[in-house]
């Protein structure tokens, strides 16, 4: 079967320790490299590429112990200087194809037209998938973009934000960058207009005791977690409008243990015609869902003999949306991580 491939965007902002400082990428790669003001902007991205590329690993993989998956460079020639990665200049984006893949457990593959020819791999043998990522640091701006294609089935988002905040990290002026994940308003507004309700949902915490006040008490100190389903089974309802804020407000006034259901952590969940899902908290409405770029939906073929997505589609649709990212980007606005 082939791997569903989508895009994850995420916001990139400096950290300084000095908060009046307002620093740029121009200046963190100055105070990284040991370069003076007199060095031109094209030698400054020259000696970034070249860390991307030790960093994420060109001749070696990079481990990332916590998640058990590996990244690198998916090719490097240092004879002829080539990569999987490239540098834009006029972009200021360093983009490409990395590998990366989950290790630290013993398994094994197999022809599958013969089932008995099996070789085993060991915990130190990682299962390769390619992934496509681009990182747009703008010299003269503390907030940079990363956009990172992984599929539904194998993911490596942990293990390139490591990568990231390694790749700009510069302990003595500044703090961990900021990764925050951003979704650009067309896919929110898409998303919004073809989706339906499909469950609101409430929960929160009640004590054992509370529970149990009409019984005999047998523990102590302790609290279930409720979480009650609403599911609406013939009408259907479009988040955002008055007649859905309605239902969820009435619902809201409904009663467990006698507390209103209000009074707990609320969200709703809902779902389009192609079966993609997402939720948000009722309290800060619609505007804050975050839906998943599935890049089928957006054009981007898949081989059927590979399973593999077109990763120049991939390019160009990527840096396309970066221009529209870099208009539509407000820092003023926080949005809330589902």
């Amino acid at each position: 079967m082939a791997l569903n491939p989508k895009l994850n965007v995420y916001v990139v902002t400096l950290n300084p320790k000095e908060k009046e400082s307002h620093p740029t990428y121009r200046d963190l790669f100055r105070l990284k490299f040991l370069l003076d003001g007199n060095v031109a902007d094209n030698e400054l991205q020259n000696r970034f590429f070249q860390e991307f590329l030790n960093t994420v690993g060109k001749t070696e993989f990079r481990k990332d112990n916590e998640s058990k998956k590996v990244i690198g460079v998916s090719e490097y020639n240092e004879e002829q200087g080539t990569s999987s990665l490239n540098l834009l200049h006029e972009r200021e984006v360093i983009e490409g194809i990395i590998d990366g893949g989950q290790y630290g457990i013993l398994r094994a593959y197999a022809d599958v037209d013969n089932k008995d020819e099996k070789v085993a791999l060991g915990t130190n043998k990682a299962v390769l998938d390619k992934f496509y990522i681009s990182l747009y640091t703008p010299l003269n701006s503390a907030h940079g973009f990363l956009f990172v294609q992984t599929y539904t089935e194998s993911s490596i988002q942990d293990p390139i934000k490591n990568f990231i905040i390694d790749l700009l990290r510069h302990d003595e002026k500044f703090y961990n960058v900021n990764i925050e994940p951003y979704v650009p308003k067309k896919f929110v507004e898409k998303f919004k207009s073809t989706s339906r309700i499909r469950m609101f949902t409430y929960r929160s915490k009640v004590g054992v005791s509370k529970i149990m006040r009409d019984n005999q008490v047998l523990m102590k100190g302790q609290a279930f977690d409720v979480e009650i389903k609403i599911t609406p089974l013939e009408q259907e309802f479009i988040p955002g409008t008055e007649v859905a804020e309605a239902v969820a407000k009435k619902l809201a006034q409904k009663k467990f243990d006698k507390q209103e259901l209000g009074n707990s952590q609320q969200s709703v969940y809902i779902q389009n015609g192609r079966e993609h899902k997402a939720h948000y908290d009722i309290e800060k409405e619609i505007h804050s869902i975050r839906p998943t770029i599935y890049l089928a939906d957006e054009g981007i073929s898949v081989d059927p003999n590979t399973g593999q997505p077109d990763f120049e589609q991939i390019k160009k649709f990527t840096l396309s949306l970066l221009e529209e990212v870099k208009e539509e980007y407000n820092p003023q606005n926080d949005v809330e991580e589902l």
